[in-house]
């Protein structure tokens, strides 16, 4: 039988990561053998060390590009990669500028298409942000289209911190999303926090799948979810292709690494940092990695997404280090200001 893949998309920021923690750990309840393949558009990986801390998992990772454009060819790899271990399902992580359509025609290309099948597509919407879409990103055409695109072809919407705005904003969230995608389920929650069982309703662990019935999809919030179809990205429904463009995801957002300056003491401020992400203003769209500031004793996890920061404690081993992503982000500009934090 083919394996069942699970697509997560969504932009930077709208919470990915978290639902694939609870994904991971209802998998693991259930008995089931998960499978992960995470795409970062940094050279540092953040995403999948979380994952690892949290749960022990081996991860597939891409770092520094997109995995539907610069990193397209790597993915069957990963993929084979997995395999070998027999998991029982795949999770597929993209950047938050990737297109999941393109992933999902991957799936139906040989040798994947014997072997994997697309189970679904889930879309992540940050409840703040999403609206400002469109108007912050018009200078990038193809970012818009790729955006879109996230809605179009996903079986199920998930409009995630809905506790951060007013009731009239998911309002006009709602309306915005039934414009590209009018069959998908729409879930508003906070922290990724959903119904897990109807995603993996007739998922069985290796050893007891003929013995199991493949049951149809389950319910959320009252509505039947979809089944993926072949070739349409994940939608069952026929929908408008965006205009036409270049092949690619995105073009004018990029990832800047950054790490501690030799002879720095590797430490800095709380208020320091945020007040470096906020400077660059909406040119910067997301920054996450680990860090040491003045304090804490122990590592700390840092994240900025749609303007907010949030801190956890870390057990990451390494070199303190950022990742920046934004568009028409000065890599020059950037890297010559985290160098004066630390002179």
């Amino acid at each position: 039988m083919k394996i069942p893949v699970i697509i997560l998309s969504g932009f930077l920021g709208s919470g990915k990561t978290t639902l694939l923690l609870s994904l991971l750990k209802e998998s693991k309840l259930r008995g089931l053998n998960p499978g992960v393949v995470m795409n970062e558009l940094g050279k540092k990986d953040v995403d999948g060390y979380i994952l690892q801390e949290n749960t022990g998992m081996s991860v597939e990772k891409l770092l520094d590009g997109c995995v539907c454009c610069s990193r397209k060819e790597e993915l069957p790899r990963s993929l084979a990669a997995l395999l070998a271990r027999r998991p029982d399902i795949i999770y597929i992580e993209l950047t938050g500028v990737a297109d999941p359509d393109e992933i999902a025609k991957s799936l139906l290309e040989a040798p994947l298409a014997d072997r994997l099948k697309l189970h679904f597509t889930i879309t992540l919407l940050d409840a703040e942000n999403a609206l400002d879409y469109n108007s912050r990103f018009s200078s990038d055409k193809q970012l818009v289209r790729t955006l879109r695109k996230q809605l179009t072809v996903a079986d199920l919407i998930i409009v995630n911190k809905s506790d951060l705005v007013e009731p009239e904003t998911l309002w006009k969230i709602e309306k915005m999303v039934y414009k590209q995608n009018s069959e998908s389920e729409i879930v508003f929650t906070h922290y990724s926090q959903i119904n897990l069982a109807p995603l993996l309703a007739g998922i069985a662990a290796r050893e007891l799948r003929s013995h199991v019935p493949q049951r149809g999809p389950g319910t959320i919030n009252g509505t039947t979810l979809k089944r993926a179809v072949p070739g349409r990205g994940g939608s069952a429904t026929a929908v408008q292709e965006p205009e036409s463009g270049p092949s690619t995801s995105y073009s004018q957002v990029a990832a800047v690494t950054l790490t501690v300056p030799q002879g720095g003491n590797g430490r800095i401020r709380r208020e320091q940092l945020e007040l470096f992400f906020r400077e660059w203003g909406d040119s910067l769209l997301r920054a996450k990695g680990h860090v040491q500031i003045a304090e804490h004793d122990s590592v700390q996890l840092v994240q900025y997404a749609g303007h907010r920061t949030t801190w956890e404690a870390s057990r990451y081993p390494g070199q303190p280090y950022i990742v920046c992503i934004g568009l028409n982000l000065d890599e020059r500009a950037v890297s010559r200001r985290w160098a004066a934090l630390f002179s």
